[in-house]
């Protein structure tokens, strides 16, 4: 949830009107979609349910977190952040605890009523193979060691999945920053920073020197960049989907 959170809170995703707001809400209580709820700090994450709602007097029940050691956490009042789903679109708020109450017979905790709800299609997290000519060999700059030239296999708006030659010098790390990523999408250059999710094992493929696969997540993306991304990301799913119903 943190890479939905990074992305989601901002003033393009937000709701634009109180009865849409409500009626999002609502619906995540007649589905009983589970919550997410993020201290603000957003080290831990815990699990709620969404269980009455009262606009007019300012406030939200949710049941309590699991793990209990979350009921502590918002004992502060600091102001949390909760993401639910509703139709397949990432919802999320930030609140702040009220009071802990007894709800129906159970725990919960009263919750101030959100000043702004936010709402983020799932489609910005999709993963598409890229086709081919789309996208040039990828240039990976590492700190203190040799750069990489891979492949891409698939790609989203917040990363990429790669084939590289196995490191001769240092072995790449899971969380190890590269400062620089760089490649041509669609003959139009493009540079980010990112960090190493996942390293895979190696493939031997006969070659002198095996191949592995990498997973990378973008960092500090510029806005040109993040749009270019999402732009292509989403005419290549419509791509694929109508590939696949041929």
């Amino acid at each position: 949830m943190r890479e939905v959170t990074a992305k989601l809170f901002r003033e393009e995703y937000q709701v634009d009107s109180e009865q849409k707001a409500d009626h999002v809400l609502h619906k995540i209580i007649e589905r009983h979609e589970p919550l997410a709820v993020l201290p603000h700090d957003r080290a831990e994450e815990f699990t709620s349910t969404l269980l009455a709602i009262n606009r007019p007097k300012h406030w939200l029940i949710i049941d309590e977190l699991t793990p209990d050691s979350g009921n502590r956490r918002l004992e502060n009042h600091a102001p949390f952040f909760t993401i639910g789903r509703y139709e397949g679109v990432f919802v999320g708020f930030q609140s702040k605890l009220i009071e802990r109450i007894d709800f129906e017979g159970y725990g919960a905790l009263r919750i101030a009523y959100p000043e702004l709800i936010y709402y983020l299609q799932r489609r910005n997290f999709f993963r598409v193979s890229v086709a081919p000519g789309d996208l040039s060999t990828v240039d990976i700059q590492r700190r203190g060691a040799k750069p990489l030239y891979g492949q891409c296999h698939d790609i989203s708006v917040n990363g990429m999945r790669l084939l590289v030659p196995s490191a001769l010098d240092y072995a790449l790390t899971t969380g190890e920053y590269i400062p620089l990523v760089r490649f041509s999408l669609e003959d139009v250059e493009l540079a980010v920073e990112a960090e190493v999710r996942y390293v895979g094992s190696l493939r031997d493929t006969k070659t002198r020197q095996p191949v592995r696969q990498l997973g990378i997540q973008f960092l500090n993306m510029a806005p040109g960049f993040e749009q270019r991304l999402q732009s292509y990301v989403q005419r290549r799913d419509r791509e694929l989907l109508r590939e696949a119903k041929r």
